[in-house]
């Protein structure tokens, strides 16, 4: 159905012509000032955001934009021009917390100290939760000098976000001269700003102080929330060649549950009942190089003892490509060690493998098994060797013994089970 208005008068006429008007004007208004809005988001000139001010006075948006653009040429003129833009946006949007945080930023670059914490504060009651707030008016009180104050926020921004512990940890390291108890006075001593000042220890080479404060975190932190922390102090603490600490570190961040714990002066998975990672093997656990040849697998049918052994299978022409296989193990120093394994082999070659013991410390070969027969059932292996008094760690690896040719072709089988080691 169709409905038609009647005017009957001129005062109704007129009345309708106004509402008109008023919605034209209206629409005319929003749309300036959506215009304006959005060119002063993307303002790439100064002219342009003046523009958008002249358009929008009123819109907080617009002043914002100009201030950061005067900030950006870094002229000395500028900046009391940017800090009154800053203050204009504030007082438009007086709830925004971001605009007061930014005045607060303006007030300091333009030396008023007492402004920029004024500011601060009262972006902090605006949102009292937010850690960019805290972080802000902790540095301008830092730069007062007002240590105490200046750590309480920052000690609260580094316990929301995760990404201001290092910085906070860096930043008191700088003022107490790198005193870790006045830094822990400071940031305080919970687990997460304990775990992050371990890292960031560890990753100065403050290996025994790293360690300490890794060591009273609780057990189940250290899995956990804290487990990025411990694996940046595992890796740095192998990267030091601290491997008896890493080791510590290790059994404290993984679930060793269902698996053979791996601890010092034993060979992980010695054995072979378990699978031994192609990729990404713990440093304490066998590695595996890339590589086509030697094949590297498992036997389930020819084995000394348990279920399987490790079988590796050489088919090379020229004998130029050699996988290797290796476990590094954490002794004592300056004590004597016997590592024993069994073989059983079935190779034609002109050259010999055998097993080498090698020192962490300083890459250099302890000692060695005798060569590997070609051709032999289930038989003993034994090397004893003495770590020397900085030796922390030793590798022991399959080598391949040099040919006098430079054409040695290898191929067949060997199998390797039941490796131990004992003092």
């Amino acid at each position: 159905m169709i409905k038609s208005i009647i005017i009957e008068t001129a005062y109704r006429r007129l009345l309708l012509l106004a509402a008109a008007l008023v919605c034209l004007i209206a629409a005319v208004f929003f749309a300036k000032w959506c215009f304006a809005n959005a060119i002063a988001a993307r303002a790439p000139a100064k002219e342009v955001a003046e523009l958008s001010i002249a358009l929008a006075p009123n819109d907080p948006q617009t002043h914002y934009a100009l201030a950061v653009l005067h900030e950006k040429t870094f002229l000395a003129e500028d900046l009391p021009k940017s800090l009154a833009e800053f203050e204009q946006a504030t007082a438009l949007a007086p709830h925004d917390f971001r605009l007061w945080m930014a005045l607060g930023k303006a007030r300091e670059r333009n030396g008023d100290a007492t402004g920029a914490e004024l500011a601060l504060r009262r972006a902090l009651a605006l949102a009292p939760n937010y850690a960019q707030v805290q972080w802000t008016l902790g540095n301008v009180l830092l730069r007062r000098g007002e240590n105490e104050k200046a750590f309480a926020e920052i000690r609260r921004a580094a316990e929301s976000d995760n990404v201001y512990r290092i910085p906070a940890i860096a930043t008191a390291m700088q003022i107490f001269d790198g005193s870790v108890p006045e830094v822990k006075k400071y940031i305080g001593d919970s687990p997460n700003l304990t775990s992050s000042l371990a890292s960031f220890l560890a990753g100065q080479k403050r290996f025994d102080e790293a360690v300490e404060l890794w060591n009273a975190l609780p057990a189940e932190y250290k899995s956990t929330i804290g487990k990025t922390d411990s694996a940046e102090i595992y890796g740095a603490l192998i990267l030091g060649k601290r491997y008896r600490n890493a080791l510590q570190v290790q059994g404290g961040m993984i679930d060793t549950s269902g698996a053979e714990k791996i601890a010092p002066g034993k060979i992980v998975n010695g054995g072979f009942e378990l699978e031994v990672k192609r990729e990404k093997a713990e440093f304490f656990e066998w590695q595996i190089a890339d590589g086509a040849q030697p094949q590297i697998g498992f036997d389930d049918v020819q084995k000394h003892e348990g279920n399987r052994s490790l079988v590796i299978i050489f088919n090379s022409s020229d004998g130029k490509d050699f996988r290797q296989i290796s476990q590094t193990i954490v002794i004592n120093a300056a004590e004597k060690y016997v590592v024993e394994m069994y073989y059983k082999s079935n190779l034609k070659s002109a050259a010999t493998l055998r097993w080498e013991i090698i020192d962490n410390a300083d890459g250099k070969v302890l000692a060695a098994t005798n060569s590997i027969s070609g051709n032999a059932d289930w038989t003993n292996l034994k090397v004893e060797f003495l770590a020397a008094e900085n030796t922390q760690a030793v590798t022991l690896r399959l080598a391949r013994e040099p040919c006098k040719s430079i054409i040695c072709p290898i191929s067949g089988k060997v199998w390797f089970d039941a490796f131990s080691i004992s003092r």
